[in-house]
């Protein structure tokens, strides 16, 4: 009954991040680990964004910045790792509350015109990728950091979901395979592996037509609600 529940959770946010570029992997985990044990969500969470980003990074191919996206997958790799690492001795549920809080004051700061403005130069890329990837092996989901860093840069919408995703691409593997390592991931999760696998194929398709129909304005206001909604989430 958990996994048919976890499942359900990620069909519905896996239509958030096809359309806003990320929200399935951070929705299920901070949803899902009220249903199953935190470390399991961190796993089944970093598989279906696996299959995700794979998906959008085919679909929005032609407006990604391929540059940027070789630079920040290669920074992130090691860190994301060593937080994969991490997940198997440390307490991930220590983090989730800070990472709530996090998202809650960045929010508030951008809807109140307080967020500092700078631009965002080849350090900021670097150090961003790597406090990406640590957070991302370590909670399954570091992908506030990148929200924080595109919206930043002033990208277009179909070339922030695109670099949402293909960013993720390499990172993703590693993080599984890490998890396999540690025996985090077993072959009991297949069963359940294999549904989210079809569900984030199936969804990506049909929230580019989504994306499409939407203005700038609403995917800006879309991206605030996900936010919000994870934030609470994981502060509960």
């Amino acid at each position: 009954m958990e996994q048919l529940l976890f499942i359900l959770i990620a069909f519905f946010a896996s239509f958030a991040s096809a359309v806003f570029g990320f929200g399935s992997a951070l929705l299920v985990l901070a949803i899902g680990s009220q249903v199953l044990p935190v470390k399991e969500t961190v796993v089944l969470a970093t598989i279906l964004f696996t299959a995700s980003t794979l998906t959008k990074s085919l679909l929005f191919r032609a407006s990604i910045d391929w540059k940027m996206v070789a630079l920040m997958s290669l920074a992130c790799m090691p860190f994301a790792y060593v937080g994969a690492q991490l997940l198997a001795v440390a307490p991930a549920q220590v983090m989730k509350p800070i990472l709530g809080l996090m998202i809650l004051i960045y929010i508030a700061l951008t809807l109140t015109n307080r967020l500092p403005t700078f631009r965002i130069g080849m350090r900021g890329l670097l150090i961003g990728s790597a406090i990406y990837g640590l957070t991302s092996g370590f909670l399954g989901s570091g992908n506030v950091i990148k929200v924080i860093l595109f919206r930043e840069m002033k990208i277009t919408k179909d070339a922030f979901v695109g670099a949402m995703a293909a960013t993720a691409v390499l990172s993703n593997f590693v993080k599984i395979a890490t998890y396999a390592q540690t025996g985090l991931l077993t072959s009991n999760m297949a069963p359940i592996a294999g549904a989210l696998v079809l569900i984030a194929g199936a969804v990506a398709f049909c929230g580019r037509l989504i994306l499409t129909r939407l203005s700038q304005d609403g995917f800006q206001t879309g991206v605030h609600i996900i936010l919000g909604i994870a934030a609470v989430s994981l502060l509960l």
